[in-house]
């Protein structure tokens, strides 16, 4: 499909330095991207001439087909960073109504091991947002420069993508092997370590990233460090570790960073809670995933799957009299009242359906959640607590509504 349009739009295409081989930008370009087209004898890449980004298609080793050219100022370019650890960005090249956008990066998720990073590029053809052609990328032979297409657009001052998206501003490195890189040094509000192992994880090397992340965390400087190598010793299989796993997360919950604290306490919570790692121990977790959702620190900021866990260990740790078990709806009810203040949906679904089921079942929390609510906030009834409000400060004034609600509820059932 793609060669019938090359030759279709030919005599219209911007072509530049047409001797030059696909696999080898001209002297004084700097590549970014190349891969094989999957199926197919056919290379795409892009390369930086200057302020220009460019952009060939072609056989391997020949004069390029197709030849395509953008400055960096206007480049259609988008950053890709969603759940997990998928990590990517797109370019996109115009040549009238026909766009080629080439996309690349890494995914987690896929076999044969789900927690490795993955490496992708999809290059799609349309015309007047028409899809003319997907072609993938064959991930054995992809290689690319991360963020260099970033540095060149961060060099001219552009400081967003094509989506108004405010483009991201650490340090952009390719840092050698942690045990030969320079000791760590405050940069900012991080240090230099952090800041090349996230380079080493944007350029998929997950092992040199926890080098740099675990050096991070020894030097003390912050704990963000700590937190990254513990989530990858938790998570990833083949760097897995629960031991350093635990003792990175613990140095992150114990400390005073609001934004990680309460996502490492809600993974050492998890780990507790399920015995991954460690033995199962539910009140550890329960003791764990409260500071993940309530009482990590004072400006209330929260993991909402940690509020989601802490209702469940809420429930396992009851006691056997029937009115340990409606005082442990009444606990799980807040809990996940408080996650769905962080805009978590389905914890708010949770929250919601729990007080329905309590309501049906004519259950003796329920009055007293109502009694109680009104004196502790602004919101007058019980159902009214798991509400998602996008305005920061209600959020914010919900929250502190639901930790009085909590105090007292856990100091009633002690």
């Amino acid at each position: 499909m793609i060669e019938r349009l090359i030759r279709v739009f030919g005599a219209a295409l911007l072509c530049l330095w047409a001797g030059a081989a696909i696999a080898a930008p001209p002297p004084g370009e700097d590549a970014v991207l190349r891969c094989r087209i999957a199926g197919q004898d056919r290379e795409a890449a892009i390369s930086i001439a200057g302020t220009r980004a460019i952009y060939r298609y072609g056989r391997p080793g020949q004069a390029p087909e197709l030849t395509l050219a953008s400055p960096l100022s206007t480049l259609d370019y988008r950053r890709e960073d969603g759940p997990g650890d998928t990590i990517g960005e797109i370019a996109t090249f115009l040549n009238g109504d026909t766009a080629y956008r080439f996309a690349a990066g890494f995914r987690d998720g896929q076999a044969p091991d789900p927690t490795a990073l993955h490496p992708f590029g999809l290059l799609t053809v349309s015309r007047a947002g028409k899809a003319l052609a997907t072609l993938s990328c064959r991930p054995d032979t992809i290689a690319r420069v991360h963020d260099r297409l970033l540095a060149g657009m961060r060099a001219i001052g552009r400081e967003k993508g094509s989506d108004g998206a405010w483009l991201p501003n650490y340090p952009i490195d390719y840092p050698p092997p942690a045990a030969r890189s320079p000791p760590c040094k405050a940069e900012s509000n991080v240090d230099s370590c952090w800041s090349s192992g996230v380079s080493a994880a944007r350029g998929g090397d997950l092992r040199a990233a926890l080098e740099h992340h675990d050096k991070s965390c020894a030097a003390g400087l912050i704990t963000a460090g700590c937190y990254e190598a513990g989530k990858l010793y938790l998570h990833n299989r083949q760097l897995r570790d629960y031991a350093r796993a635990r003792q990175r997360l613990a140095r992150v919950c114990d400390g005073d960073d609001p934004g990680q604290g309460p996502y490492a306490c809600k993974y050492l919570g998890w780990m507790a809670l399920t015995g991954t790692g460690v033995e199962r121990d539910p009140a550890a977790a329960r003791d764990l995933l409260a500071r993940a959702c309530f009482l990590h620190n004072d400006a209330l900021m929260i993991d909402p799957e940690g509020c989601h866990f802490l209702a469940r260990a809420v429930r396992e740790t009851r006691g056997p009299a029937p009115r340990d078990a409606d005082r442990a709806d009444y606990v799980a009810y807040l809990a996940l009242a408080q996650g769905c203040t962080d805009g978590a949906e389905t914890v708010c679904a949770e929250a919601r359906a729990l007080h329905q089921r309590a309501m049906a079942g004519r259950a003796a929390w329920i009055t007293r959640c109502d009694r109680d609510a009104p004196h502790h906030g602004d919101i007058e009834s019980c159902a009214g607590l798991a509400r998602n409000d996008a305005d920061y400060d209600v959020a914010r004034a919900t929250r502190r509504q639901l930790l009085a609600l909590y105090r007292e509820a856990v100091a009633a059932r002690d």
